[in-house]
């Protein structure tokens, strides 16, 4: 390990595990809590779970990866976070039982939410070379996705696609794109178009769809990648 490296992840060590257990409780107790107000309010148990989820991706991934550009030196702890986390949920769905305030028996979407979470921290921020290329695509998928399932959950009180929420989708991604100027922009926008995609799970394509359009733009139009903040 290189003397830079081992520096940087001594550094990264108390706040990566700080936030280790912020994330632990946002998953065990917090999303468990709206779960649980939400029923007690008469939500059905579909769109109660629905909602405990997306608490998770605003307060657990959407707030870490917000933090990482300016608290983390590298990208290589937050990966084996996300890893760490795939494998936890994945243990416990098949071994112990799901979760059942976020999990939904008929799909992993929520593994799909950690692995590509780590991918996209982790590439952005190395072939992008700075955090925010990473941390921008986990936010649109964290925060911009998050924010749609809030609204289409409160607006028509079940897991449907809807052109209000996907307002409020762009809203968030095209103010998160700001960062990379118009390319971020344009990242912004096609973030929320393949998020109307039923075919994929919009946990792979807004965070995939939108670090490609930024990594292009900063490899081939930089100067359209300024940010516009």
């Amino acid at each position: 390990m290189a003397p830079a490296l081992s520096v940087e992840l001594l550094h990264d060590m108390p706040i990566w595990l700080a936030l280790n257990v912020w994330v632990a409780i946002v998953v065990l107790y917090i999303s468990k809590a709206v779960y649980r107000s939400l029923i007690s309010r008469g939500w059905s148990d579909g769109v109660a779970k629905y909602m405990g989820r997306k608490t998770i991706h605003i307060l657990g991934g959407g707030m870490v990866a917000y933090l990482l550009p300016f608290t983390f030196l590298e990208p290589y702890l937050p990966f084996i976070s996300s890893m760490i986390l795939t494998a936890y949920i994945y243990y416990y769905r098949h071994f112990r039982g799901l979760m059942d305030w976020f999990q939904d028996p008929g799909n992993t979407y929520e593994a799909h939410f950690t692995i590509t979470w780590g991918l996209a921290v982790l590439l952005g921020w190395l072939l992008g070379g700075t955090p925010w290329a990473g941390a921008v695509p986990a936010l649109m998928m964290s925060w911009g996705d998050g924010v749609t399932g809030v609204v289409r959950g409160v607006r028509r009180g079940r897991r449907v696609k809807s052109w209000e929420g996907s307002i409020a989708m762009l809203a968030a991604s095209l103010a998160l794109g700001l960062i990379f100027g118009y390319v971020g922009l344009i990242a912004g926008a096609a973030a929320t178009i393949v998020e109307r995609w039923d075919a994929v799970d919009d946990n792979i394509t807004v965070p995939l769809t939108s670090l490609v359009i930024i990594l292009l733009g900063l490899r081939l139009a930089p100067w359209l990648a300024r940010p516009l903040i």
